[in-house]
């Protein structure tokens, strides 16, 4: 190593000969020759992410990193000051969530490099920043006669499937994803189900379809691709926010339709477990507390 002065390099040759002392053999100059960027690169490069349900996810986190100045900074100069102004950075324009995820995705990419590729590094800073907290999650539905003015301007949309999509969304607490990747060849006709697969939580489940959802899959033309929603994610958000204006409904996200469809089932007297194959949660804290919103008044007539 080199330096400017005598004096830096006597410093310098004393805090090594210390580290030997106390046992420290650690060799830091492969990480002096690269940067946090030269991590994310490899990371990706060697598949690391391969394999995994959210690669998709990945893939966008990765290309943020990349974009940032951190991507530049020279591994042994990254500190918690570092993560810091990075957090400071996203929070203008991310949600906690966001961030968070940016985060633990930086951090195991860190790890890997310290434990699976040997580059020495002082500390994964990372784990000295703490989470954001996360907002409280959100209690939105369909609430008076939203449902009926959402469907109506679904009805005057171009889009001709999008009320159909809206319908089975809510009859059946489907996630968009999983709606958009739904085919004719995954539904079985004699038994009215409908399997999904590569599903958020990385496991495959088969719903039942009641009538009216089962109707409406019977209804819709067989598309030359399998299909049985020929729209992307952009195009179908540019028709639902048109027919949320046309309905003058504020405040409504798709995905709260999964959260009004799963209160429903709830009401329809459905157990936690029946709503549970329905919905695919695995955890049922995040079934009940987020994606339930019971109306009081509706329950006065059960309570006698």
């Amino acid at each position: 190593k080199t330096f400017d002065n005598k004096t830096d390099a006597k410093k310098w040759s004393r805090k090594i000969e210390r580290k030997f002392d106390l046992g420290d053999l650690s060799d830091y100059s492969e990480a002096s020759k690269q940067t946090l960027g030269d991590l994310i690169k490899r990371y990706i490069r060697e598949g690391k992410h391969e394999g995994r349900k959210d690669k998709v996810n990945i893939d966008y986190r990765v290309n943020n990193l990349l974009k940032d100045t951190i991507a530049d900074i020279n591994l042994l100069r990254l500190s918690t000051r570092h993560i810091a102004e990075y957090r400071d950075r996203c929070r203008k324009n991310w949600s906690a969530n966001t961030f968070n995820n940016h985060k633990s995705l930086l951090s195991i990419i860190i790890d890997t490099a310290i434990t699976d590729w040997g580059i020495y590094l002082p500390f994964n800073p990372c784990k000295a920043i703490k989470r954001e907290r996360i907002p409280k999650p959100r209690n939105r539905i369909l609430e008076g006669d939203e449902e009926q003015r959402l469907i109506e301007a679904c009805e005057q949309s171009k889009f001709v499937y999008l009320k159909s999509m809206v319908q089975f969304s809510i009859e059946t607490a489907i996630r968009q994803g999983e709606l958009l990747k739904a085919r004719r060849e995954h539904v079985n006709w004699e038994k009215r189900t409908l399997t999904l697969y590569d599903t958020k939580n990385g496991e495959d489940r088969t719903i039942p379809l009641s009538e009216k959802a089962f109707s409406i899959l019977s209804s819709l033309p067989k598309q030359f691709s399998g299909v049985l929603f020929p729209i992307n994610k952009d195009k179908l958000r540019y028709n639902w926010v048109l027919a949320l204006r046309h309905a003058k409904i504020t405040n409504l996200r798709w995905h709260d339709l999964r959260r009004h469809a799963i209160t429903n089932l709830f009401e329809k007297g459905l157990s936690v477990p029946e709503v549970q194959v329905l919905s695919g949660h695995r955890d049922l804290r995040l079934l009940l507390n987020t994606y339930t919103k019971l109306d009081p008044e509706k329950l006065v007539s059960k309570l006698g």
